[in-house]
């Protein structure tokens, strides 16, 4: 039975809860690093538009990675707002984060019309500025309440988290350059690489890991590697449907790493 209760739990958490409602503090520090995730499958998605590559299928994944940081927004001020008064969220009572989410809330404002816009390479670079100020911006609300929770697993979850979005990000770093920014964006691709890999070495050291996690984590570690042997290659607009394929692997299996975080914090 509690094998079962434990499939069933990790099936709900990778399947929806970017999306569900909150009800702990771990599945809040989730969905505020998933913010981060979804500004570069919006980036992302934004450029094979642009670049005719999947379009249509990019097209209704950029209009689902909308949907979906609007809605956790919403769940996250709601959980914030309904937890404000209780004494182990003392992060919902900080001013920094209170202040940060607002800046990001305003920020998705003036993000959104950019989106709803038909790409451009000339307008491309705005895009990837504005996203990238928006991914700061969630990257240190996320900081905050790590920092002020008791959380045991709330570090794990906002590393996982983190090493879910530079799965996206690398994506939209190979993108850029195939669509003739490469001289720009070959050392910001490499540094992504790089940071993917040193954060995931961070998860695999951690002694909270349990059997389930130190699997996936070296399933990852391959998947990663076959995604730098493709991506070493001269970088080309036919290599994109791949490439993009390559990360939504890696990503999928560091939302099941983020569940299984998550399902042990849940424990305690």
């Amino acid at each position: 039975m509690k094998a079962f209760k434990y499939l069933l739990l990790c099936f709900l958490f990778i399947s929806s809860a970017p999306r569900a409602e909150i009800t702990s503090i771990e599945a809040f520090i989730n969905a505020s690093s998933n913010q981060t995730r979804l500004t570069q499958e919006m980036l992302k998605n934004y450029i094979l538009i642009g670049m005719s590559v999947r379009g249509r299928k990019a097209e209704q994944d950029l209009k689902a990675a909308i949907a979906e940081y609007e809605a956790a927004e919403k769940e996250i001020l709601n959980f914030a707002n309904a937890h404000s008064q209780v004494q182990t969220l003392s992060y919902a009572k900080t001013d920094t984060v209170r202040e940060t989410f607002k800046k990001a809330a305003a920020h998705w404002v003036q993000v959104k019309p950019l989106y709803e816009q038909t790409p451009a390479p000339e307008n491309v670079e705005e895009v990837r500025a504005q996203t990238e100020l928006l991914l700061s911006e969630w990257r240190t609300v996320t900081q905050e309440i790590v920092a002020n929770t008791e959380s045991k697993y709330g570090s794990l979850i906002s590393t996982a988290g983190f090493v879910r979005m530079l799965s996206q990000r690398v994506n939209s770093y190979y993108a850029l350059r195939a669509w003739g920014f490469d001289d720009r964006y070959s050392e910001p691709f490499m540094t992504s690489l790089t940071l993917f890999e040193e954060n995931r070495n961070t998860l695999e050291s951690s002694p909270l890991n349990n059997e389930k996690i130190k699997n996936e984590l070296s399933k990852i570690q391959k998947d990663f590697t076959r995604f730098k042997d493709l991506s070493d290659t001269h970088v080309n607009k036919a290599l994109l449907p791949l490439i993009t394929r390559s990360a939504g692997k890696i990503t999928d299996s560091m939302d099941k790493v983020t569940a299984l975080y998550m399902y042990q914090g849940l424990q305690i």
